[in-house]
């Protein structure tokens, strides 16, 4: 319960989906359309991205075809 009660003093907080653990706590959260997350333990750093920089997910390679055939 103390736990719970710590994580709800910090604003945002990212969890695990496979074990719902807390893996960062934030008392703020970037205001960017697109951002890499950086983690060390608990503190995590957000770099902004330019709107050119690909995300990689299951569309990647698509992307790329696209910008290479350009």
């Amino acid at each position: 319960m103390e736990k719970i009660k710590k994580l709800f003093s910090s604003k945002y907080a990212v969890i695990r989906r496979d074990d719902l653990s807390v893996i960062v706590e934030m008392d703020y959260f970037p205001e960017i359309p697109k951002s890499m997350m950086y983690r060390n333990g608990r503190k995590a750093i957000f770099l902004p991205m330019r709107v050119s920089d690909i995300m990689g997910n299951d569309k990647l390679l698509d992307e790329l075809r696209v910008r290479a055939s350009c």
